[in-house]
């Protein structure tokens, strides 16, 4: 999509996939600004005891203009409507035809005050701040930005992730885009928002003008008809093999430089999620350490024989939380391995579990640094197979050549609701 100058600031408000052909009248914008560069939204291939796990979806913003540009109260927005014929006799319920100077949505956040971007810098919006392994690949804890709903009670606010401002939200624990192919839309600081009546409840809509970029997704090839955007914002669109399959959408790059001709079926292409990392150069300082502890928000210590709480995943699977703090090197550049034990046999009962520290993804502290919000996902097809039983829970901290662990003999137990 070609950007647009931003307006003032508003703040406070409430496999290459198969081309569905260019248009005739599209053509490569050569003055490029904020575009969308990855949108990974299908959700994790089945693992870990989760078959449909969602909450490593990301949406990457880059900077493809020459001069550093400011995001603070740029809008992003999910276009209402369906994806494609999901259930049987389903039909086309979007806006498109009768509202086709403006575009309206079902969900919307705002880029909070202060954020920039220089050129060829990427900003990475998160479902979840977190590490989502070993249920995916992706570890999203060093993301700029989060959706955090605080007032649905059951999403989880990352440490070490700043969260978006809501600004209109049609319901759910969590920003949930639908795995079937959203289209998402950004949107210009100041731009005036109406009120749209939807088929179940109220809607926001905004001029198609103040759009800086746009991504239209369906479920499938055969899905053209339920397209959402204006032909004018997207000609074409995109789609992923299917749900759950751990694919995601990036913007193709000609001669190094993005290709942006506003027909999504030309610009994208399919590849695994990706999301851009800022690791620097990782060093030893002084006598390396690690200690690891409990907690999901913050460092617990534990102690041998401290209990510690079996949780079931909000998408399948046990875990037990925990949490490392560490000094003397890094965090640049450490890589976190943890492991689960039965106390008295040595069994393996856990899935391979690890991270890539980042300055971005771990919390400073006076003597180093801490990292919370990781998990050890236990590979029991029951959970009674660890509740009550004594294990031996261990971090690895490698780099460069070296290694550094610690480890708690622990009772795993089930008490809270």
């Amino acid at each position: 999509m070609t950007a647009h100058l931003l307006l003032p600031v508003l703040l406070g408000c409430t496999s290459p996939s198969e081309s569905a052909g260019v248009s005739d009248s599209a053509s490569v914008d050569t003055e490029l600004g904020l575009l969308i560069e990855e949108l990974y939204y299908a959700g994790a291939e089945p693992v870990g005891g989760a078959d449909h796990y969602f909450s490593d979806q990301f949406v990457e913003l880059v900077n493809a203009s020459t001069e550093p540009m400011d995001l603070s109260g740029v809008l992003i927005g999910e276009v209402f409507g369906s994806a494609g014929e999901i259930n049987p006799g389903m039909q086309p319920d979007s806006f498109r035809k009768s509202a086709p100077d403006r575009v309206v949505m079902s969900t919307l956040w705002q880029i909070p005050g202060g954020v920039s971007l220089e050129q060829g810098e990427t900003l990475i919006i998160a479902h979840d701040g977190a590490n989502h392994r070993p249920f995916s690949t992706v570890d999203l804890s060093g993301a700029d930005l989060e959706a955090y709903v605080a007032q649905s009670g059951g999403d989880d606010d990352s440490p070490t992730v700043a969260n978006l401002n809501p600004v209109f939200f049609s319901g759910g624990y969590d920003w949930l885009l639908t795995v079937f192919g959203p289209s998402l839309v950004i949107l210009e600081a100041g731009t005036i928002l109406e009120v749209e009546d939807g088929p179940s409840g109220e809607l926001r809509s905004a001029p198609v003008a103040s759009i800086i970029d746009a991504i239209e997704t369906l479920m499938d090839r055969n899905s053209r008809r339920f397209r959402r955007l204006p032909e004018g914002v997207d000609a074409g669109f995109a789609h992923v093999s299917g749900t759950y399959t751990g694919e995601s959408l990036h913007r193709v790059r000609v001669d190094g430089r993005w290709q942006d001709s506003n027909d999504s079926s030309a610009d994208f292409v399919v590849g695994p999620p990706a999301p851009t990392e800022s690791v620097g150069v990782g060093v030893v300082t002084g006598d390396p350490w690690v200690e690891l502890g409990a907690g999901l928000t913050t460092f617990s210590p534990l102690t041998d024989g401290d209990p510690i709480e079996l949780v079931a995943g909000h998408q399948g699977g046990w875990h037990v939380d925990v949490s490392v703090r560490g000094g003397g090197f890094g965090p640049d550049g450490v890589i976190l391995s943890y492991e689960a034990l039965d106390a008295t046999t040595a069994e393996s009962l856990a899935f391979d579990t690890y991270a890539q520290l980042s300055t971005g993804s771990v919390i400073p502290t006076e003597d180093g640094w801490e990292r919370v919000d990781d998990r050890i996902v236990f590979d029991v097809p029951d959970p009674e197979e660890v509740t009550g039983r004594s294990l031996v829970l261990r971090v690895t901290a490698s780099l460069e050549g070296g290694a550094w662990s610690d480890e708690r003999r622990v009772v795993v137990v089930d008490e809270e609701p």
